[in-house]
C-alpha cells in the first residue's frame, strides 16, 4: 500500500489539526513532495509539532522520509477535455479520480455476494438520510422495475418503525458515505436483531456502519478529492449501485421485467394503449 493510501485509512484515526495536513496530502501530494515542514505547516494553519506527529502516525522516522515515500506513490494523472484547464475540465477530472478511486477499492466477490442476498430477499430496503436518501430513492426505483419489492426509508422515524418489524430474509442497503450516520445505523443495528442483513455502502471500513454491517461495499471518499467548488458525495455511491445492478440485470428474468417497465412508461408518455 502506498503513503497515500495509508493516509486513506488511517485518517478517521487523526485528531482535527492533524487532518488538516492528511487532507493536503490526500488532494495534492506532488505539491507537498516540494514542501518544508514550515511552509506546509503555515499551509493548512497547524503548528511543525502536528506534522511530526502525523508522520510519525504513517510510520516514518520525520518528514523527510515521509516526502521519499509520498514521491513512490502513483502519480495522478490529469487529464483535460481541451487546451485550457476549463471548469469543465475540472469537473472531468473530479469524476475521473472518483470513478478511479472507487474501482480500486471494490471487491468484485463482495459486489457478487450483494447480488445473492438480493436476489434471494423477500423485501429489500434502502436506508439513506439528506443526499444518500435520493440515491436510495433513485435504486428503490431501479430494482421495483426489475420486478424486485424494494422499498426507501428517507425518513429516520421511519426506518426505525420498519426495522421494527424485519424478518430473517429481508436485506437492508444502508447508505451512508462516512458509516457515521447515527439514525442509520441505529435503524441497521435493530434490523439485525430480527436477523435481516444488512449491506453497508460506504467510504470506511472502520466505521461504524461498516463494522456491524453483514457486508461492506467500500468506495471513494470524495473528500479526499480537491475540488472545492465542485462536491458531489454520492457520486462514488452511485457508480457502486450502477454496477450492482448491472450485474442484477445479467438475470434475464429481471432484465426482461425491466424492459417491460420501461415500455409501458414509454407507451404512457406516447398516448399509446
Amino acid at each position: 500500500m502506498n503513503i497515500v493510501n495509508t493516509v486513506e485509512e488511517q485518517y478517521h484515526t487523526l485528531s482535527r489539526q492533524e487532518r488538516k495536513v492528511a487532507l493536503k496530502v490526500i488532494q495534492a501530494p506532488e505539491e507537498v513532495q516540494t514542501l518544508t515542514i514550515s511552509s506546509l505547516a503555515k499551509a493548512v494553519d497547524v503548528s511543525n509539532a502536528t506534522i511530526t506527529r502525523f508522520v510519525k502516525k504513517m510510520g516514518c522516522d520525520n518528514f523527510y522520509n515521509f516526502k521519499l515515500q509520498l514521491a513512490e506513490a502513483p502519480k495522478t494523472v490529469v487529464t483535460t477535455t481541451g487546451n485550457h484547464d476549463t471548469v469543465a475540465d475540472q469537473v472531468y477530472n473530479y469524476y475521473q479520480k472518483i470513478l478511479s478511486g472507487t474501482w480500486e477499492r471494490l471487491n468484485a466477490d463482495k459486489l457478487q455476494d450483494a447480488v445473492k442476498l438480493i436476489t434471494k430477499a423477500r423485501r429489500v430496503y434502502l436506508f439513506g438520510l439528506g443526499s444518500s436518501g435520493y440515491t436510495a430513492e433513485e435504486m428503490t426505483q431501479r430494482l421495483i422495475r426489475m420486478g424486485i419489492a424494494a422499498f426507501s426509508m428517507t425518513d429516520n422515524h421511519i426506518m426505525y418503525i420498519s426495522s421494527s418489524i424485519m424478518q430473517p430474509d429481508d436485506v437492508i442497503l444502508a447508505i451512508s458515505l462516512t458509516g457515521e450516520t447515527a439514525e442509520v445505523n441505529r435503524s441497521a443495528a435493530l434490523a439485525q436483531e430480527k436477523s435481516a442483513k444488512v449491506i453497508a455502502i460506504t467510504s470506511d471500513e472502520s466505521s461504524e456502519l461498516a463494522q456491524q454491517s453483514d457486508l461492506s461495499i467500500l468506495v471513494k471518499n470524495s473528500k479526499f478529492v480537491n475540488n472545492s467548488r465542485f462536491v458531489n458525495s454520492q457520486f462514488a455511491i452511485m457508480y457502486a449501485l450502477d454496477i450492482i445492478a448491472a450485474m442484477l440485470l445479467e438475470d434475464a428474468q429481471y432484465r426482461s421485467r425491466m424492459n417491460k417497465t420501461i415500455n409501458l412508461i414509454t407507451d404512457n408518455k406516447l398516448g399509446k394503449h
